[in-house]
């Protein structure tokens, strides 16, 4: 098996499609399924299968995976050495995490992980559902609420919690509360609203996204739930009493495939993560 075969299947992997494989290594969506199976050929074994959200690795495929990524550790070493005086790369890390996590509170950290990791490429992927790290969808991922997923495949640790609290903007402070549709009510904070809605009045439109409520906020449609650190630092909104009972919490983890633990740039971004996050709660 040799890198540039390797290439191919990292590309799939982190694409979950031909046309996006395609499109990261240049070549023709044809070009990357004529690799694919010419590799299976030569290993007797099918290393993708098509799956619910695109193409995906098959049970060998994510074990080749994992070689493959050291490969392209050990190739990116050897390209840091042969080139004397120059900034070292470190790799790629794919961090996963809902909108509204990486919208205002990673971005507004990244200049700090910037400033102490050089030489490292963070991919951070928005998505309201939860990519999974055993299939290569992501290297890390952000959750709120404890990890099911992985088993001891993966490393999961809880980072801080995020403390919630009822916003509005200024116009909008007596508004209807702003809630989520009703496939999302096993969201504790969901419920809240529910309930709230239920006595004070509902807003007529419904959303399945934290970071769409948080807009709607914003552009004055009602009053809703966000976290507290998020909320209280946006100069459009500002906090209004809640009289409906307790105010929830969510528990934020940290998820890190567990062969990756040990590269340097997992290791960074990890440091990183528990920075913003001790941040948060000090």
């Amino acid at each position: 098996m040799n890198w540039d075969d390797m290439q191919f299947l990292l590309a799939v992997a982190q694409a979950g499609s031909l046309k996006g494989a395609a499109r990261q290594l240049g070549v023709d969506k044809t070009t990357v399924s004529r690799r694919l199976r010419a590799m299976e050929r030569g290993l007797g074994q099918a290393v993708v299968e098509v799956n619910g959200t695109g193409l995906g690795l098959t049970t060998f495929g994510r074990s080749l995976h994992r070689h493959a990524e050291v490969m392209r550790d050990e190739m990116q070493a050897v390209n840091a050495l042969t080139q004397a005086g120059s900034e070292v790369q470190l790799g790629t890390v794919r961090l996963t995490s809902v909108p509204l996590v990486i919208n205002h509170i990673l971005l507004p950290a990244l200049i700090d992980m910037q400033a102490t990791s050089r030489g490292l490429q963070l991919e951070l992927i928005s998505e309201a559902r939860d990519l999974s790290l055993l299939r290569g969808e992501a290297d890390v991922a952000l959750r709120l609420a404890r990890p099911t997923e992985g088993g001891q495949s993966v490393l999961a640790r809880k980072l801080g919690e995020l403390e919630y609290a009822a916003y509005a903007s200024p116009r909008a402070m007596n508004g209807s509360w702003i809630g989520y549709e009703p496939r999302m009510q096993y969201l504790s904070h969901a419920e809240v609203i529910a309930k709230a809605a239920a006595i004070d009045g509902a807003c007529p439109v419904l959303v399945n996204d934290a970071e769409t409520l948080f807009q709607m906020v914003c552009a004055g449609h009602g009053r809703t739930l966000l976290p507290r650190i998020i909320g209280a630092s946006d100069a459009r909104l500002v906090e209004v009493p809640f009289a409906h009972g307790t105010l929830p919490k969510r528990e934020v983890w940290l998820m890190v495939r567990k062969e990756l633990r040990d590269l340097e740039r997992i290791r960074l971004v990890v440091a990183w993560l528990d920075r913003v996050f001790s941040d948060l709660s000090s």
